[in-house]
């Protein structure tokens, strides 16, 4: 019986220990976004060693190689780095990662953000971008969530015209967030000068239909 007792104390500790530190991560992300939707992210998170103690995730961060390049992969994205270490002054562990996308609003696709709705559109007054991070009460509601630090920070291909972010130059927007914010849906805003990719003959055709129209002109002219 006392055997009995034991265990189960082991496992309620066990879990408990789980439960708090399943989103005990910090995240500081940047990423680029070119006109056409393609760019690229450098992402670094960490966690204290001790949530490390019962696996190599927490939160769903990855802290093994081949796992990290199995949650940032996908048929859009593609890995070109990833470096991982300890820091044994504050007893860390650190993963930093470096993936190139074809289209922002299919990053979904991989793994580690299919809780993740990216949208870079064009709207009204330019290009229109939401990055919206869906809430995770679970590990929001947890003690001292507050001290865990979100920071995303997107760097676009013309001014920033309106944001709900903070501007940090012309083109750049930061949005600092906690893990405890994730009572809610996360959701990054901005409004970018510029219309995308050129197309029919507002894009670079219509210059090349002017000359070609001129050459003919002046042919004609000189017969």
């Amino acid at each position: 019986m006392k055997f009995l007792s034991k265990n189960f104390a082991y496992l309620l500790v066990l879990t408990v220990l789980m439960i708090f530190a399943s989103g005990c991560v910090n995240v500081d992300q940047k990423t680029v976004i070119n006109n056409d939707g393609t760019g690229n992210i450098t992402l670094h998170y960490w966690t204290k060693n001790s949530n490390l103690s019962m696996g190599d995730e927490v939160g769903g961060f990855a802290f093994a190689d081949s796992k990290v390049r199995e949650n940032y992969s996908s048929g859009n994205t593609e890995v070109t780095d990833v470096k991982i270490e300890k820091n044994d002054v504050d007893s860390t562990s650190h993963v930093n990662v470096n993936l190139k996308f074809k289209d922002f609003n299919k990053l979904s696709e991989a793994k580690a953000y299919s809780k993740v709705t990216p949208v870079w559109t064009k709207g009204d007054n330019g290009m229109t971008f939401s990055y919206t991070i869906a809430k995770d009460t679970a590990n929001a509601g947890n003690m001292g969530m507050s001290e865990y630090k979100l920071t995303y920070a997107f760097e676009f291909p013309g001014d920033v015209l309106e944001t709900n972010g903070r501007k940090d130059g012309s083109n750049k927007v930061v949005w600092e967030k906690t893990v405890a914010d994730l009572k809610d849906d996360l959701v990054f805003t901005a409004t970018v000068k510029g219309g995308g990719k050129g197309c029919g003959l507002f894009g670079i055709e219509l210059p090349i239909v002017i000359l070609l129209g001129s050459v003919l002109a002046y042919r004609r002219f000189k017969k």
